[in-house]
């Protein structure tokens, strides 16, 4: 038992140093940001559009945005032309991040021939935490129905129905998705753009009404638009352009439910964002998602506030709503076209690669250039200086039968079309090879992401299917244009089963670098790792490319990362220089589906190395990016496992009662140091697989990962109790009078009123509840609860301070006492008074006897009410649990009662059962030495373990379980002093 107890005690301790390695390395994988700033080449200016029914919303407002024009504009009195955009802002988000979208729209409709141009508008939500507090959103939601219907009256005379594009931002794409429960509003929706949005679950589940939103709108949302959903046999790796089943479904049928002609697109920002991590930025309802670190001309990765003023993801953005519209046939105005295959199309082309459509042939002939013919398997040609002509290169298709694989790449030939197929013939004149009939491979080219270094594009052919399928054709044609720029080419012909290798997932426990390639070929260009066993979004492999020797100081290695369940999450890193760590990580961001099989359908990343090197290449579990991407992942389950850890403490605390005057009774963390509530942990797994199977009892959080997870957070929660105690204890004793100052500035009351207040609150505690109840009803939750925390911290900081002294005055009297106390005199013993003596003893063994009964008959007095100071500490910090959670809700009362607007609060009957069990509590001087303890403490373990099932993701329902366990304290207080009495 000693061994065990010694061995949680170094679990608790490493888990909890794990978690505070990974909090301190969040950045471990983020990347510079390189995104630039988008300028406006006006002042950017915004008319107020009035919205009809605004009224009932004083704190919004619509704008129409617009640039360097001095005059007011009023949309509802001028022509508007363009084709509507709403841009909804997110969670504190202003109106006015709409300035980066708006001013790239309106330069590149006044450069635009074609005459089309958009009109964006922006929605005005006074900033208001709707991540936080779910109360806004139904308010919004409503708000945005009346803005659309206000711009669909400003446009309705034009069209016989009039499309709109919303593009929202962190929780404005979520409000954007909400506006299709409506069938009214949805018939008018074009399309929705979100930007890094967190859509089928919120990021913190911190309030009922947040989740009643997200449920609502995913219900309404099931019944009129068709979900996709990966299964155990999906992988979207297998195409080339990453198509998620819903885009494969759309190209082959037609629509079937009645929302399915809205388009849907999501983009996260990536790495980068560390506020909605990238697994959150998907949805089942979507027909697409990208990343913009693969987006194209894009390329890197956003933070969540860069992502709404990144100039080239702006750029993206605003080149897919202008290929989308088009100006009417009266030429008079311009709308979005509503056919959504040609749209999705377009959305292809700016948000996953720009499709090139195969054409049947197209002619070069003899004379289009110099012609050159290799037949070698590697070539590496680059024109430092530019071509003066166009520069023509056939390379044979016949090849010895185990070279199948072709991977062919050109440097700075932008868009060009550069790679052909053809079958070749000689020049009569020459003899020369040449071929006049081509056909494009454009469509089998992917441009990679090289930063502000060369272009690079990349295709991989299979040479044995291109001669399978093109009977006729001999060559493939590189054709490089003229130009004084940097150019070149480079080509690797390979066996697969080389360049092909499979990777297993180490496990946690491998401290190894395990080698995979010792020294590559020079000239190699293209490697596929295939990653079996990574399952968890926490999990993360790091690739070391080590450049051995390379022609120049700086390479380029672009990794593509493709998870084969997660359409649209294709992820690209790039090494560049030596002075950079040669290392690439590998991670999932959603857990893997269930029963799927990652040893047929790995996660893959391909490598594109720069043929100038030779490189060795190994891989290792990463524990830094592991342990930050974990802490990242699962932050959100400290709550839950914060409050485990205090029921388990508590239960253990109620039935503890020390002697008053020992030093016991002054230790603040009697109860903290403990395991217990690691057994819990694991009980609850094997518990929640007995619910599942029964079906007796709701079905708890399907958080399906592994128990790893669970026992670093539970650690770091214990960890987290043991510094909340000391830190609370520490408060108590020396900055009781601090915090009595503070709340004197706070409450603006007067020294003799706080006195007189505490005075009453501390010997009449009933009025304690009377008063902070009735506070919380007519303010808010929150309100109630931070006076109920001020009242009961500054009650026991007096208490403890006042049996501090008793205690240390008592220790003094006994110390001084014991020194003054006279030594009786030995006497010496005569021989003719030993009987005497023998009879004086005797009376005194009998004294002795007698003075030993009544010490057995007094008991030692145990610490009750205030002075059992630990189990108050605990009560303190689970109000202080429920005050923070009612933090959104009080700052939501406090901004929202400057516009008398009425605001539900979700937290307001848990805080009153609260308030009104701990005055009970104070009151019967709690806790008292009773029987029926041990019940109590069977009904904490089950508390403890409902908030591991049900409280890890929904976090609001910490409040109720806290309110349960106050009540049952009470309930079990009271029956007992009403059993002693009437007994």
């Amino acid at each position: 038992m000693f061994m065990f107890r010694n061995c949680a005690v170094l679990l608790v301790i490493g888990s909890a140093c794990c978690f505070i390695f990974g909090l301190f390395n969040l950045h471990a994988e983020v990347e510079p940001n390189a995104c630039r700033m988008t300028y406006m080449f006006g002042a950017p200016m915004y008319a107020r559009v009035q919205v009809e029914g605004g009224d009932h919303y004083p704190n919004y407002g619509l704008y129409y945005y617009y640039e360097g024009v001095k005059q007011p504009l009023d949309p509802l009195k001028s022509r508007m032309t363009g084709a509507p955009v709403i841009f909804v802002p997110g969670n504190a988000g202003s109106y006015k991040q709409v300035r980066s979208l708006g001013s790239v729209a309106l330069r590149k409709g006044r450069d635009n021939d074609a005459g089309i141009h958009l009109d964006y508008y922006t929605i005005d939500y006074d900033e208001e935490l709707s991540a936080l507090y779910g109360g806004y959103l139904p308010r919004q939601q409503n708000f945005l129905k009346l803005c659309i219907r206000t711009i669909l009256s400003i446009y309705e005379g034009r069209a016989d129905k009039p499309s709109i594009v919303l593009i929202g931002h962190s929780m404005g794409g979520k409000l954007a998705q909400s506006v299709l429960t409506d069938p009214e509003i949805g018939q008018h929706i074009n399309t929705i753009i979100s930007i890094s949005t967190p859509l089928d679950q919120p990021v913190l589940n911190l309030d009922s009404e947040l989740e009643a939103f997200y449920w609502q709108t995913d219900t309404a949302l099931d019944k009129v638009r068709t979900a996709t959903v990966p299964t155990s046999t999906t992988n979207v790796c297998d195409s080339l352009h990453q198509k998620p089943p819903s885009v494969q479904r759309m190209a082959n049928q037609e629509s079937s439910a009645r929302l399915d002609n809205v388009l849907l697109i999501s983009t996260g920002g990536g790495n980068r964002d560390l506020l909605v991590r990238p697994g959150l930025t998907s949805s089942r309802f979507n027909d697409l998602h990208a990343m913009t670190s693969a987006i194209p001309r894009v390329s890197l990765s956003c933070d969540h506030l860069s992502a709404v003023w990144c100039l080239q993801f702006m750029q993206a953005i605003n080149r897919f709503l202008f290929r989308m519209a088009h100006l009417r046939d009266d030429r008079s105005s311009v709308v979005f076209g509503t056919n959504k295959q040609r749209n999705l199309q377009s959305a292809l082309h700016s948000f996953v690669k720009p499709r090139r459509r195969q054409q049947s042939y197209s002619r070069l002939g003899f004379n289009s250039g110099s012609w050159h013919e290799e037949r070698r398997l590697v070539i590496n040609k680059y024109f430092a200086n530019g071509l003066k002509g166009t520069y023509l290169e056939l390379i044979s298709l016949h090849r010895q039968e185990r070279y199948k694989k072709m991977a062919i790449e050109a440097l700075n030939v932008d868009d060009a079309d550069w790679l052909f197929g053809c079958s070749a013939e000689k020049h009569d004149g020459t003899g020369h090879l040449y071929c006049d009939k081509v056909t494009s491979l454009m469509h089998l080219v992917q441009r990679l992401p090289n930063e502000d270094r060369d272009p690079r594009s990349v295709a991989i052919l299979d040479l044995h299917n291109l001669r399978r399928t093109y009977l006729e054709w001999t060559h493939v044609v590189v054709r490089l244009p003229p130009g004084n720029r940097r150019i070149g080419y480079n080509l690797d012909i390979y066996d697969p089963k080389d360049r092909i290798m499979d990777i297993k997932m180490p496990r946690w426990y491998t401290m190894a670098k395990l080698p995979l390639v010792n020294e590559t070929l020079q000239g190699t260009l293209h490697l596929r790792l295939r990653i079996s066993g990574l399952l968890d979004p926490y999990q993360s492999l790091r690739i070391n490319v080590e450049p051995l020797q390379c022609l120049q100081p700086e390479y380029r290695v672009t990794a593509r990362l493709c998870v084969p369940w997660a359409a649209g999450f294709e992820r690209f890193q790039i090494l560049k220089s030596a002075d950079q760590k040669p290392q690439l990580f590998a991670n999932v961001p959603t857990l893997v589906p269930r029963h799927y099989n990652t040893t047929l359908n790995p996660v893959t990343l391909d490598l594109y190395l720069d043929p100038i090197c030779r490189y060795r290449i190994s891989y290792e579990y990463s524990y830094t990016s592991a342990l930050s991407r974990l802490v990242l992942e699962f932050y959100g389950w400290l709550p839950a496992h914060f409050a485990c850890v205090l029921l388990i403490v508590l239960r253990k605390q109620v039935e503890t009662f020390h002697e008053v005057g020992t030093f016991r009774s002054l230790r603040p963390y009697v109860g903290y140091l403990q395991y217990t509530s690691l057994f819990v942990v694991t009980a609850c797994r094997l518990l929640k697989k007995l619910i599942l199977t029964s079906g007796f009892l709701p079905e708890p959080e399907p958080l399906d990962y592994s128990i790893n997870v669970s026992i670093i957070i539970h650690c770091a929660a214990i960890a987290l109790s043991l510094i909340a105690t000391l830190a609370t204890w520490l408060a108590l004793t020396l900055y009781g009078n601090a915090f009595y100052r503070l709340a004197l500035r706070l409450t603006t009351l007067s020294q003799t009123t706080s006195n007189v207040i505490v005075s009453i609150v501390t010997h009449l505690p009933i009025t304690y509840g009377v008063l902070t109840i009735a506070t919380a009803m007519g303010t808010c939750s929150g309100v109630g609860l931070l006076l109920a925390f001020i009242f009961y911290f500054l009650m026991l900081s007096n208490a403890y301070k006042d049996y501090l002294e008793d205690f240390l005055w008592q220790k003094a009297a006994n110390l001084v006492k014991g020194k003054l106390k006279p030594s009786a005199p030995v006497k010496a013993v005569k021989p003719e008074d030993a009987s005497s003596e023998e009879e004086e003893g005797q009376e005194d063994k009998n004294l002795i006897a007698a003075n030993e009964d009544e010490a057995e008959e007094e008991e030692p007095e145990p610490c009750v009410g205030l002075q059992n100071f630990s189990f108050h500490v605990t009560l303190l910090l689970m109000l202080l649990i429920q005050l923070l959670l009612n933090a959104p809700t009080t700052l939501a009362w406090l901004r929202s009662r400057h516009h008398g607007i009425v605001l539900p609060d979700p937290g307001l009957y848990p805080s009153i059962v609260v308030l009104a069990s701990l005055s009970l509590l104070l009151q019967l001087r709690a806790p008292q030495k009773c029987a029926g303890y041990w019940v109590l403490s069977i009904v904490f373990y089950f508390l403890a373990g409902v908030v591991l099932l049900y409280c890890q993701a929904a976090v609001y329902r910490i409040n109720f379980v806290f309110a349960g366990a106050f009540a049952l304290l009470a309930a079990h207080q009271t029956l007992w002093m009403l059993i002693r009495r009437l007994s």
